[in-house]
């Protein structure tokens, strides 16, 4: 039987799934808008009413930060708006298979850096289900005669963003009220990418733009930023980061099932084979649980 800090974790663990869900079904939205406004205002606008947004909901969260409170949560969302920032300019110039291909090696970084800053191992299991989500992973976005160019390196620097997103949340928001947190970092992303708009590229023609972008741009900013982005620092308060990880990074199955549903890709076996090492690799992950459970029963048997 499940305790009641078991159940905290499962239910963490499910909100990671809802999480890589809500992002996966952001990518076609996201390439729509693209055709219509540059990158990074794109991005610019999805933080800037996405902050109006949660500043409203929750600024009373705010006021249960500390100081240093302000500056972890503002370092965070420096994080995260540098992910962002290689994930748009990367994609300009790479494909979203090869993006999505190096961005995958985050799952398997998290383990190691966690190892490396907490100087303790997060478990065999954790390390199993990272390196089999990273192999289904590749699967899935292998393409062969691949080449590595500048957008391929931007790519790779957004897979060390990700990874450090993992960590600072899951350690920031067992410092902090996550929402409180959530918000902060959201005011200190947009600021930062706006900043970088301003100086690259020209200011947008937004009385041009359409009933149907700003449509879209409100799904983009509720459903795929909003919503995640507040669950993810309340969930890995109790969620393990190797299991937030793992978990987040199933975006790319569910981005890939919602564009065969809709008719923007068709199954294969390549996909079809990731999906599944994928799973397996969840599947390894969750049962850390079950094991560490039955390994502290046997223990208390042994001591009596």
């Amino acid at each position: 039987m499940l305790t009641g800090t078991d159940r905290k974790v499962v239910l963490a663990d499910l909100a990671m799934v809802f999480i890589a869900l809500f992002w996966g079904s952001g990518f076609g939205v996201s390439n729509m808008l693209l055709r219509q406004i540059s990158p990074l205002w794109l991005i610019s606008l999805r933080f800037i009413f996405s902050a109006i947004l949660v500043v409203v909901v929750f600024w009373r969260r705010v006021l249960l930060l500390t100081r240093k409170d302000l500056v972890l949560a503002s370092f965070g969302g420096l994080i995260l708006a540098g992910a962002f920032i290689a994930h748009i300019l990367g994609l300009n110039i790479t494909t979203p298979g090869k993006q999505g291909f190096i961005q995958s090696t985050s799952v398997i970084m998290v383990p190691i850096f966690y190892a490396i800053i907490y100087r303790k191992s997060p478990g065999l299991l954790s390390f199993l289900g990272a390196i089999l989500t990273t192999l289904g992973l590749l699967v899935m976005a292998f393409t062969p005669g691949m080449t590595f160019n500048l957008g391929d390196a931007l790519s790779l620097v957004l897979a060390l963003f990700v990874a450090f997103n993992v960590l600072s949340v899951g350690n920031f928001s067992r410092r902090m009220d996550p929402l409180g947190y959530a918000v902060v970092s959201f005011i200190s992303s947009a600021v930062i990418i706006t900043a970088f708009a301003i100086i690259f590229e020209p200011f947008p023609q937004l009385g041009g733009l359409g009933l149907s972008f700003w449509a879209s741009l409100a799904y983009v900013i509720v459903m795929v930023t909003v919503v995640p982005f507040l669950i993810q620092p309340m969930a890995q308060r109790y969620s393990p980061d190797t299991h937030a990880a793992i978990l987040q990074s199933t975006e790319c199955l569910w981005g890939y099932a919602i564009a065969i549903a809709i008719g923007e890709e068709m199954l294969n076996w390549q996909v079809l084979l990731g999906g599944m090492i994928i799973f397996l690799g969840v599947m390894v992950t969750e049962s850390e649980m079950f094991f560490k459970k039955r390994n502290n029963k046997d223990g208390k048997n042994i001591s009596q």
